[in-house]
């Protein structure tokens, strides 16, 4: 039996227009501070802060690094500098893992060699010479 899977999983479903759901909570969230800072500052001031709020909230709607959203990156890069980096070297498994056996090693008992004499020896000589019986 054979299914049919979907494309594009990773995708967030459109909810306003072209705007995911967390991109519209970022407009909202931005819009409703400005709509503060109107009521808060004078005109001059409210002009330069809504000016800078509303160019950062298109940077983290629109913006992204490597096909990755803007306010990924910003989680991944603050959690990568407050994080302890410890470097540690593992050596690498290999693919098939070896298996040491140890052989057993057999003592072999040691005999006697008998005492080899060579031929042109004085001891020799001396040897035949005694069980001759000369002097």
């Amino acid at each position: 039996m054979q299914f049919k899977v979907p494309k594009f999983l990773e995708r967030e479903a459109k909810i306003v227009g072209p705007l995911s759901f967390s991109q519209t909570i970022y407009f909202a969230v931005a819009g409703m501070i400005i709509i503060v800072l109107y009521y808060l500052l004078p005109f001059a001031l409210f002009l330069l802060l809504g000016i800078i709020i509303g160019g950062a909230t298109i940077g983290l709607v629109f913006v992204k690094i490597e096909n990755v959203p803007l306010p990924q990156v910003f989680t991944q890069s603050f959690s990568y500098f407050l994080s302890p980096r410890i470097y540690i070297w593992r050596k690498k498994e290999p693919l098939m893992p070896v298996k040491l056996v140890e052989k057993k090693r057999e003592k072999k008992e040691e005999k006697e060699a008998p005492l080899r004499v060579s031929p042109e020896s004085r001891l020799k000589k001396l040897a035949s010479k005694i069980d001759i019986g000369l002097r």
